[in-house]
């Protein structure tokens, strides 16, 4: 049941009440899930929120809206201290919604009221050497996003810049060069193992390691619609441009023989180099030329996601993604953290081909492909990731990702198991809560009804790591239900189609869920 259909009820009586007071009606109800499910399965603050401006305790006025709403999709509409109002959906209401999920074809899909136009920018490593697990996290994070902003209605491109340019790359030719003429790396140069395969291979090693980059994102079940080169941008003048742009603008000035934006009129805590006094532009100067070529493009929004040291990048790109734009493009960015590789306790720090960080090839080889994306997605991209290997590898209920496809494949078992017993199943059985209501059938059923609204809250919030958590929750909620629960074996003809139905219904859930986090269902396990 869409929160936004709970909404429109409450804020019904919301302005029923706010007439009878003599107020003008124009508040937001807002719709939560009640921390504790006993007091029901959707809740409002909106009578405390209204308590300052009616001069009037918080229960007063719960109590007098909750008296002026009667509808059917509630079974009970209570209030509870200090002035939530408690609402528990009704077994029709309950009924009707599992229904759609088995007979809309677009259930949960377009929720999105305003969709957009969006460029996703999202893992972009230098062409330098082998993708890191923190490469790995923001490739899952991103690839998973895009697929449930483009599910929630929106059109969605996926690119990967590619940092093609500069010293760094030329580090990477220097090292590759010394070790096929027998010398000593330079110092500043790059010293894995990787290295000396670059080397036995010849051409040019920025070319051959990004095409690692793309074959191994592919294999992730990570496509890109554009690998964007920096290379190609400098040297089609889009940096002068740029800047001759923001000079036209009134935004650039020179001090001590350099250039400089005034990102600070835009928030920014100081001022940014674009040229430096030895007329070298900076790499932020580069960026914002790639970015006046997203805005051009017309996308109406930009989405970056960046790895924990852009922290203090993220400012001056506002300031500058606002300026070119005009205000009319705007960009959100996500600081991923780090992760950190466990086996049991033990840390795991060392990569046998670069020397240093564990390459997201490693990881895969070791745990496959659906445990790395799903251990990767499980956490907030804001927090830190502690990645236990081993627990990836269990194949039992300790490992979330086995718990979770086990789910799917027990459903999968149940309707082998009626084809095998021959026993009578109509799929097109009308759902009816009702002669199967109990707990964890009621519980597995309203969890269900949920997931339009997380498909939307992940596409407005980016916080992706919900759908790892509601997907798990189902699956939580439908292994409770199967243990208490006879689909099979019961007498009763009625009851077993109910409740066939039911879990066909998590079945469609989590098909659609696994699409969109990227991981494989599997029919048997």
């Amino acid at each position: 049941m869409r929160k936004e259909i709970i909404a429109a009820v409450i804020t019904e009586s919301v302005n029923k009440f706010l007439a009878a007071q003599d107020v003008r009606p124009g508040f937001t109800v807002k719709i939560e899930y009640p921390a504790n499910p006993d007091f029901g399965d959707y809740a409002t603050p909106i009578a405390m929120e209204l308590a300052k401006q009616l001069k009037k305790p918080p229960l007063q006025i719960a109590d007098g809206i909750a008296a002026l709403c009667s509808h059917d999709i509630f079974e009970s509409v209570q209030v509870a201290k200090p002035g939530f109002i408690n609402m528990k959906l009704s077994k029709r209401a309950v009924s009707s919604g599992i229904r759609a999920i088995l007979t809309d074809d677009t259930y949960g899909k377009n929720g999105e009221q305003d969709p957009k136009r969006i460029l996703l920018e999202f893992v972009s490593a230098n062409p330098t050497g082998p993708l890191h697990i923190g490469h790995g996290r923001w490739a899952a994070i991103g690839d998973t996003l895009a697929r449930i902003l483009r599910y929630a209605g929106n059109s969605v491109d996926c690119e990967f810049y590619v940092n093609n340019a500069g010293v760094q790359i030329e580090n990477l030719r220097r090292s590759v060069a010394a070790v096929q003429q027998g010398a000593a790396i330079p110092e500043d140069g790059y010293h894995g193992a990787y290295i000396k395969e670059l080397a036995a291979r010849g051409g040019d090693p920025a070319e051959h390691m990004l095409s690692e980059h793309q074959e191994l994102l592919a294999r992730f079940g990570v496509p890109f619609d554009r690998f964007f080169s920096e290379k190609a941008l400098r040297e089609s003048g889009a940096v002068e441009r740029v800047i001759q742009l923001l000079k036209e603008k009134g935004h650039v000035f020179e001090q001590e023989g350099a250039l400089w934006f005034r990102s600070t009129a835009f928030g920014d805590d100081k001022d940014r180099v674009l040229k430096k006094s030895d007329g070298a532009y900076t790499y932020f100067a580069v960026d914002i030329a790639y970015h006046q070529e997203k805005i051009s493009r017309a996308y109406e929004k930009l989405i970056n996601v960046l790895g924990a040291d852009h922290h203090g990048y993220v400012a001056r790109l506002i300031a500058a993604v606002h300026v070119l734009s005009d205000g009319k493009t705007k960009i959100d960015v996500i600081i991923g953290q780090l992760v950190r590789l466990f086996r049991g306790k033990e840390v795991v720090r060392m990569s046998k081909r670069t020397g240093d960080m564990i390459t997201l090839a490693e990881v895969i080889d070791e745990i496959g492909i659906d445990p790395a994306r799903y251990f990767l997605l499980m956490r907030s991209a804001h927090t830190s990731l502690d990645f236990d290997l081993e627990l990836a590898k269990k194949q039992d209920n300790e490992n979330p990702v086995y718990y979770l496809q086990y789910a799917y494949a027990r459903i999968c078992n149940i309707f082998v198991q009626l084809k095998e017993k021959d026993l009578s199943y109509d799929p097109a059985t009308v759902f009816d809560l009702e002669p199967i209501t109990n707990p964890l059938t009621d519980a597995l059923a309203k969890i269900l009804l949920r997931f339009p609204d997380e498909v939307l809250e992940v596409s407005r919030t980016y916080e992706v790591h919900r759908m790892t958590q509601y997907l798990y929750d189902v699956a939580s909620a439908l292994h409770r239900f199967y243990y208490d629960n006879v689909v099979l074996d019961h007498t009763n003809d009625t009851t077993r189609a109910m409740r066939l139905t039911l879990v066909r219904a998590v079945q469609r859930v989590l098909f659609i869920g696994f699409d969109l986090i990227g991981i494989a269902k599997k029919e048997s396990m």
